[in-house]
């Protein structure tokens, strides 16, 4: 079973090439049969990937609010807690001083994380660490969140060791084909560890020149399995093993995904 386990589907309703249509999208997806959890970057686009899932049952949306946004949703902290409360899996949420110069905002990217980080225990969190890896782990440590995906991790190897040690999942990015630093940080996840995502659509076009498409993440899995030193299936059998572990005893989330995996070949 393919897992991508972060792209945001509602971006490609912006793409002009493609029409802006997220049919030829999910007729991949389906074809391909990708469990794809769709994350959201704000209030709008957890609506809209709402709106996709009910066009296919290979996606999963999850609410979060990007750290890029946090400083627009500090008068709404009611309306994000109604929807953690209803949720199983958060993203995308964090921290980010790389992307985002304006230090006058990352009080508000902290006080949005913390909110989501305190009312969201045991749900899935995908995190965004870009430039803030260290404080999104003290914040993590502080509020004891297990259910940890740390998205595109490309910071120290150090950080990534105490990551490690803490038992969160690493998501794999298609950028491992062509980042010597990103190689060393999938050598040193274990495989118990290791989730693959696209980030599509947007993710890929800094490193490839083009959108992201969803059978990306068979590139993601051939890459994973150059570094490990494994096949394609091991890497496919781990990746889905660990996500399953992942969701064990979150009943909504487990019984869709269940039913995706139980029926592919």
């Amino acid at each position: 079973m393919l897992i991508d386990t972060h792209s945001h589907l509602d971006r490609y309703l912006l793409c002009k090439r493609l029409g802006k249509s997220i049919e030829p999208i999910l007729q991949q997806i389906e074809e391909y049969r990708i469990l794809t959890i769709s994350n959201s970057m704000d209030l709008t686009s957890y609506k809209t990937n709402c709106r996709i899932a009910k066009n296919s049952k290979y996606v999963i949306p999850a609410f979060g609010i990007h750290p890029w946004n946090a400083h627009e949703y500090l008068d709404r902290t009611e309306l994000i807690e109604e929807l953690i409360n209803r949720i199983e899996i958060i993203g995308e949420i964090g921290l980010d001083y790389f992307y985002v110069k304006d230090k006058d905002k990352y009080p508000a990217q902290r006080k949005i994380l913390n909110l989501f980080l305190s009312k969201a225990k045991n749900k899935i969190l995908s995190i965004h660490t870009k430039g803030a890896e260290k404080d999104v782990l003290d914040s993590l440590r502080e509020h004891g969140n297990e259910r940890v995906i740390v998205h595109w991790f490309s910071g120290s190897l150090d950080v990534l060791d105490e990551m490690i040690e803490e038992g969160y999942y690493f998501s794999v990015v298609p950028e491992i084909r062509f980042s010597d630093h990103i190689q060393k940080i999938v050598k040193k996840i274990p495989m118990a560890q290791i989730l693959t995502e696209t980030d599509n659509p947007g993710g890929p076009e800094s490193y490839m020149g083009k959108k992201g498409m969803p059978i990306l993440i068979k590139d993601v899995i051939e890459d994973i399995a150059k570094v490990k030193g494994k096949s394609f299936e091991q890497v496919e059998r781990a990746v889905q093993n660990n996500f399953v572990r992942l969701i064990e005893s979150l009943p909504v989330l487990r019984s869709k995904a269940y039913g995706i995996i139980s029926g592919s070949p």
